[in-house]
């Protein structure tokens, strides 16, 4: 093809999504005018995405946790980094990987600060969350005790796996390792977590309630 063929090509893709809305395009439509820097797609990019970008985080996290601050980060990397996207309608699965890595860093973080327990308030965070369950609201502020114990790698795939529900390959993407190496993380994460469940009298009496642990 040469070059007059290519521009019209190219001037022919064009015209046909001009004047077409930015919640009308697909997701490879959509990387593609993310890439090349149109602000309504940015905006439509938030709008499809972020729901499913912060639910992860403050599922993963807690709801005291900075799951905003932090789903802002995740789409200024989308930004930034959208143009390595070889395949335009993996989109979505871009911007969760994305979103994994902004949470294996903030897990690093919380590590090392050692913060996860408490607020600046000195209150639990679950304890801040409504619910008609004290019980177990109780019991899920001691199991988040627990993950604190794991290092972020394995929790990462014991969070995706036991609570997003992700198949094993969809993990490994996600956190850009083999299937070996996420059965190996998640091997070591389960029995760490059986463990100190069974240790903890909290979890180890409501475990017994509901009958055993039906992870």
């Amino acid at each position: 093809m040469g070059a007059r063929e290519k521009s019209v090509s190219r001037a022919s893709h064009l015209s046909l999504v001009t004047g077409v809305s930015a919640h009308e395009v697909d997701d490879a439509e959509l990387a593609r005018r993310l890439i090349a820097r149109d602000p309504s797609f940015a905006t439509e990019a938030w709008d499809r995405f972020a729901p499913m970008v912060q639910g992860l985080l403050r599922r993963a996290l807690g709801p005291a946790s900075e799951s905003e601050d932090l789903t802002q980060e995740v789409f200024v990397r989308l930004c930034a980094k959208v143009a390595t996207l070889q395949n335009h309608a993996a989109l979505r699965s871009f911007v969760y990987s994305i979103a994994v890595r902004v949470l294996r860093e903030e897990l690093r973080r919380r590590k090392v600060k050692r913060w996860l327990r408490l607020t600046k308030t000195g209150d639990l965070p679950e304890a801040q969350a409504a619910t008609s369950n004290p019980e177990g609201r109780e019991a899920l502020t001691h199991f988040h005790a627990v993950l604190d114990e794991l290092g972020e790698k394995e929790r990462t795939v014991f969070f995706l796996r036991h609570v997003e529900g992700l198949p094993l390959a969809d993990i490994g993407q996600a956190c850009d390792a083999s299937l070996a190496t996420i059965k190996r993380r998640l091997a070591r994460a389960s029995d760490r977590v059986d463990l100190l469940m069974k240790r903890d009298p909290t979890l180890a009496a409501y475990l017994s309630k509901r009958g055993g642990d039906d992870r």
